[in-house]
C-alpha cells in the first residue's frame, strides 16, 4: 500500500513543476499610437490590458506589475522601467516582460537588427528602436534571478525565441520560455489573437488543456497559440523552452470543461458561401458560431448539415511556387506544410528569410 502510494503521489499532476504568480514580477508594454509617421491601431478593444488583469487575478502582486501604454512608452522609459524592475526581482522570482505593438527587421551595416518600436521611434531612425538584444542585455545585467518569460505580440516576434536559444546556449544561468505571435522572419496582423490565447492560459481556459488531466502545462498553450493563430490570422506562433524551464511547466489549472464541440474549428455556410467559423456554444442540430473576422454582433446559431471540416489548401513540399511579398511575386519552394500554412525557401535569398506563409500569397508559376 506505502509502495502504491508514493507511485500515485509521484504521477500526480499536482507535483509537476508550476510557473509562480506570488514570485513572479511583470513588465509590460502596449504601443498601439505613436509620436510621429507610423500607423497605431484603435485603443477599443485592447486585450493588453486583459491580460495585465489576469495576471494580477492569478496573483502577481499589484506592486509588482509595470504596464506602459502609449505616450508613456518612450524608448526610454521602457529601458529604464525594465531595468529597475529586473534589479528589484529577488534571486527566486521569475520575471515577465511582454510587449505589444509593432516589431522591425532592418538591415544595419549588412547585419539583420530585430527591434520592438517604441512610441518615440521614427521611421527613418533605427536608433529610435529598441533592439530585442538589448532587452536581453538589460535582463542579463539586471536580473538576479534564473528564470523569465517573454510574451510578445507583434511582427517578427521570433527573433525574442531565436535571440533566447542563443543565450541559453552561451550561459546556462539564466532560463527562458518564449511564447511570440510569429516566427522572426514573419510580420504579425493588428488583431488581438495571441494576446486573447495568453489570457485564456491564464484564465485557466480548459480548451487548453489537451490531455484533460487538469493541467495547463507550456507546451499545451504554445499548442493552442499556433492552431489559433493559424486558424485565425492564417500565421504561426512560435515559442522555446530552455534550461530548467520545460514544455511540462503548468502555467495554469484547468477550469471547467465546456460543452464537447466548443471551440472546434469549421467551415459554416452563409449566403451560399463557406466562412471560417469557430464554435462557441451548441444544441442539438446546431452550432452558435463565430465568424473569423467579423465581431459578435454577427454570430448567430447556424444547423450542423451547413458546417463542415476546415481542410485548407496546400501544396506538397518540393513545389515550386511564388510567394508575394509587399506586391512583389519571388520565385520560392515549399520545405513543409503545417496547420494550412506553407514554410517557403526564398529563390537565392538566405535560411534566415525563410517564412511561413498562407495560401492566399502563394501561386503557382506561369508555364512559359
Amino acid at each position: 500500500m506505502r509502495i502504491l502510494l508514493i507511485a500515485l503521489l509521484c504521477a500526480s499532476p499536482l507535483l509537476a513543476e508550476s510557473w509562480e504568480p506570488e514570485k513572479s514580477w511583470l513588465f509590460a508594454t502596449g504601443v498601439l499610437a505613436f509620436e510621429a509617421g507610423i500607423t497605431g491601431w484603435p485603443e477599443e478593444g485592447r486585450v493588453d490590458s486583459v491580460m495585465v488583469q489576469a495576471f494580477k487575478h492569478r496573483g502577481v502582486l499589484p506592486e509588482r506589475v509595470t504596464f506602459l501604454k502609449n505616450k508613456q512608452a518612450t524608448k526610454q522609459a521602457m529601458i529604464r522601467g525594465f531595468r529597475d524592475q529586473a534589479a528589484s526581482a529577488g534571486e527566486n522570482d521569475t520575471l515577465v516582460f511582454y510587449y505589444a505593438g509593432h516589431g522591425t527587421r532592418r538591415y544595419i551595416k549588412d547585419e539583420r537588427q530585430s527591434s520592438i518600436v517604441p512610441y518615440d521611434s521614427k521611421p527613418d531612425d533605427v536608433d529610435s528602436d529598441l533592439p530585442i538584444t538589448r532587452v536581453f542585455d538589460i535582463i542579463e545585467k539586471n536580473f538576479k534571478g534564473h528564470k523569465v518569460i517573454v510574451l510578445a505580440d507583434c511582427c517578427h516576434s521570433g527573433e525574442f525565441k531565436v535571440e533566447a536559444e542563443k543565450r541559453a546556449k552561451a550561459s546556462d544561468k539564466i532560463s527562458y520560455a518564449v511564447l511570440t505571435s510569429a516566427h522572426a522572419s514573419s510580420r504579425s496582423t493588428g488583431a488581438w489573437t495571441f494576446t486573447q490565447c495568453l489570457v485564456d492560459m491564464l484564465d485557466g481556459n480548459a480548451l487548453i488543456d489537451a490531455d484533460k488531466d487538469g493541467n495547463i502545462t507550456f507546451a499545451e498553450s504554445a499548442s493552442y497559440c499556433e492552431s489559433e493563430m493559424a486558424f485565425a490570422e492564417q500565421q504561426l506562433s512560435c515559442s522555446a523552452a530552455t534550461g530548467k524551464f520545460t514544455d511540462a511547466l503548468v502555467m495554469a489549472r484547468a477550469g471547467a470543461r465546456p460543452k464537447a464541440e466548443v471551440g472546434k474549428h469549421l467551415e459554416a455556410q452563409d449566403a451560399g458561401e463557406w466562412w471560417r467559423a469557430r464554435v462557441i456554444d451548441t444544441r442539438e442540430g446546431e452550432y452558435f458560431v463565430t465568424w473569423i473576422g467579423y465581431g459578435p454582433e454577427w454570430s448567430r446559431w447556424v444547423k450542423t448539415s451547413q458546417t463542415r471540416e476546415f481542410q485548407p489548401k496546400v501544396h506538397e513540399a518540393g513545389t515550386k511556387v511564388e510567394v508575394e511579398w509587399d506586391g512583389t511575386w519571388y520565385p520560392a519552394v515549399v520545405k513543409e506544410t503545417r496547420l494550412g500554412l506553407h514554410y517557403v525557401a526564398y529563390d537565392g535569398y538566405p535560411e534566415a528569410d525563410n517564412e511561413w506563409v498562407p495560401i492566399n500569397r502563394i501561386r503557382l508559376p506561369k508555364e512559359k
